[in-house]
């Protein structure tokens, strides 16, 4: 037993800081596109990420489906490995091309220049290609090989878009790096992880399974990040920039906690489903709470940080304990609706669905008229999608295998 944890210690241990780095970098980009872009082209920024984070969800799929088969492919994992690269050409194709169509009718609604719209769509194509070999390493369980690939992505995506916005400062610029960077990220992955593979075909189950698993996690990151697009079309364009500010205090209260998901979502699948949701919840609530606290007492400090002294200016730092429960909340959500999909309940995505509708409805009809309204109304939806998560899951039993490796919460 002490090997089997000394290898699963090692593996939290690289994948944690791989996690760490790679976030790290996507909130290093935002924080540079913050004090070099004004607030409007920011807020256009913002609601730009917040669409590539929402379609990124395919490539989330892919890399949990990829890593399932592989994990359970046996003698034939290098035919398996090979389709899962297949697959991820394909779809990487059909969003270049359904980006070129989409990013118009996209970026007139979000006020986001056709051309930046477009090269952020294209870099997603790069991104699913390289969680393809994401998902190979992750199905071998070679945890330094993932790690050593998810922060190669990260990094090339962030690099290229500080590079381009620090020479050439605009919106435009910042999209072609993150492209550029996306690419050779995609490429020097598949180079460490599973260089030469391709696969003649494409079985039969993989198209169905993709689209379940994809429908879970597009559900759930739509969920998480559509008030930034909400606020792009209420707010004005100053407005919707210190939202996207805000925004990036949200996200880093969601991701956060993914070091207790990745440690305890195994033990979700067994028979002690129970327990182990119990403790991922109480944890994760916890951590929440001195985020969000920590933000009640030192707003300012943490847009100052975020942001810039521009949006202290602008009052934000006194709705910063907002977006930090807004992004705590969050976070209990994911860890409920991967203990049902843990537990093989399908039910589950439409508790994230309901929270959506209600979400968009609230804002779009009633609460829209400030920065404090939507992410107020974020919180209230956020908060009680929890009360009943948690109410759900006390009475459900759990039962079967996982559908999701935690991963995908990456």
């Amino acid at each position: 037993m002490d090997q089997p944890r000394s290898a699963l210690a090692k593996g939290l241990v690289f994948v944690g800081i791989a996690t760490l780095v790679g976030n790290g970098a996507a909130y290093g980009l935002s924080m540079f596109a913050a004090r070099i872009l004004d607030p409007a082209q920011f807020g256009a920024f913002g609601a730009l990420m917040g669409v590539l984070i929402i379609v990124s969800t395919f490539a989330i799929a892919l890399q949990t489906l990829t890593a399932r088969r592989v994990a359970v492919a046996g003698a034939d994992r290098a035919e398996v490995e090979g389709q899962s690269v297949r697959l991820a050409f394909y779809i990487a194709s059909v969003i270049l091309v359904v980006g070129i169509f989409a990013a118009w009718p996209i970026g007139e609604v979000l006020a986001i220049p056709y051309t930046a719209m477009v090269l952020g769509l294209a870099s997603l194509a790069f991104v699913v290609l390289g969680t393809a070999s994401l998902g190979i390493a992750q199905g071998r369980e070679e945890h330094l090989r993932f790690s050593s690939g998810f922060i190669v992505n990260g990094m090339g995506r962030a690099f290229g878009g500080i590079a381009f916005l620090l020479i050439f400062g605009s919106l435009e610029a910042a999209a072609l790096g993150i492209l550029l960077g996306c690419a050779l990220g995609a490429f020097i992955s598949y180079r460490i992880i599973c260089p030469g593979t391709w696969g003649s075909s494409i079985s039969r189950g993989s198209l169905p399974e993709f689209g379940h698993v994809a429908h879970a996690l597009v559900v759930l990151f739509t969920l998480t990040n559509v008030d930034v697009l909400l606020a792009r079309v209420f707010l004005t364009e100053s407005e919707s920039g210190e939202y996207s500010v805000g925004v990036l205090l949200a996200k880093i209260a969601f991701f956060l906690p993914n070091a207790i998901i990745i440690v305890l979502f195994p033990k979700m699948t067994s028979g002690d489903n129970r327990r182990a949701v119990f403790i991922a919840t109480g944890l994760t609530a916890i951590l929440g709470a001195c985020i969000t606290l920590f933000s009640f007492l030192f707003g300012s400090f943490v847009i100052r940080v975020l942001g810039g002294a521009q949006y202290i200016d602008l009052g934000l730092g006194e709705s910063a304990w907002r977006f930090a429960l807004e992004g705590s909340a969050f976070a209990l959500v994911q860890v409920l609706l991967y203990a049902r999909l843990a537990a093989q309940d399908r039910r589950a995505v439409l508790l994230v669905w309901a929270g959506l509708v209600v979400l968009v409805l609230s804002v779009s009809l009633w609460f829209h008229s400030s920065v404090e309204q939507i992410v107020t109304t974020v919180v209230v939806v956020s908060l009680v999608l929890t009360a009943v998560g948690l109410l759900l899951d006390r009475r459900s039993s759990p039962r079967g295998t996982a559908l999701v490796p935690i991963e995908a919460a990456e």
